[in-house]
């Protein structure tokens, strides 16, 4: 499936982190295609207003803002990226904040300071990144393989792949990755050979007879 996504800058252009996310982006797949990349002032109702326009007029499949992510004081104008994102948006997907902050913080504890979230308006993901090209590839790079998977889930794309699919309860409270089922008697695995399964061991006379003797002295002591 073809993604078509778009990078928004905020307050201003930032052309060497536009480039470093839209190299990782190339870089994730091939499918990945940026049509679009544009800057905005930081005022929250301009942000709003280009998102809005992105996923309900050009219904673009993602949209990666970049900048005014940190902690300002409330009243400000500054920093406010999460909050016109939330406004817009119809879905949160906390897991990828989560995750990008969580990853980012191996590398420095300020990853944490982060605000930026991510979900869903229509059939369109949108994820916020921090500002400058280092701590926005960081931050993708920590999500990047779930870009593709989300994308192709808003499209109802029977390639979409689940949760029960990548994991198989074992029965004992654990799970561990799911394994092809095997081959059933009479058919052949993949690589043409025959399944293995269980074999049968022969039977041995002289283990029977053992069994058998064992099994009549203890019927006898019942007795």
């Amino acid at each position: 499936m073809i993604i078509r996504a778009a990078i928004l800058s905020i307050p201003q252009y930032d052309e060497q982190a536009i480039a470093a996310v839209q190299a990782l982006l190339q870089a994730t797949s091939s499918d990945i295609y940026v049509v679009r990349t544009e800057s905005v002032d930081g005022q929250r109702y301009w942000v709003e207003e280009v998102l809005r326009r992105w996923c309900d007029e050009e219904e673009l499949d993602l949209i990666l803002t970049i900048g005014a992510t940190m902690p300002a004081a409330g009243p400000s104008g500054m920093e406010n990226t999460p909050e016109a994102t939330a406004t817009i948006l119809e879905r949160q997907l906390p897991g990828f904040s989560e995750v990008m902050r969580q990853s980012a913080g191996e590398e420095t504890t300020l990853a944490y300071l982060d605000r930026g979230v991510a979900g869903i308006r229509g059939r369109t993901l949108i994820v916020n990144l921090p500002a400058g090209a280092a701590p926005a590839h960081l931050f993708l790079e920590a999500i990047a393989e779930l870009l593709m998977p989300t994308v192709l889930h808003l499209n109802n794309n029977s390639e979409a792949p689940t949760l029960a699919e990548q994991l198989q309860f074992d029965g004992m409270g654990a799970t561990q990755p799911a394994e092809q089922p095997p081959a059933s008697a009479g058919q052949t695995t993949p690589d043409g050979t025959q399944p293995t399964g269980r074999t049968q061991k022969p039977l041995d006379p002289a283990e029977f007879a053992e069994f058998l003797q064992r099994n009549s002295s203890s019927t006898s002591k019942d007795e």
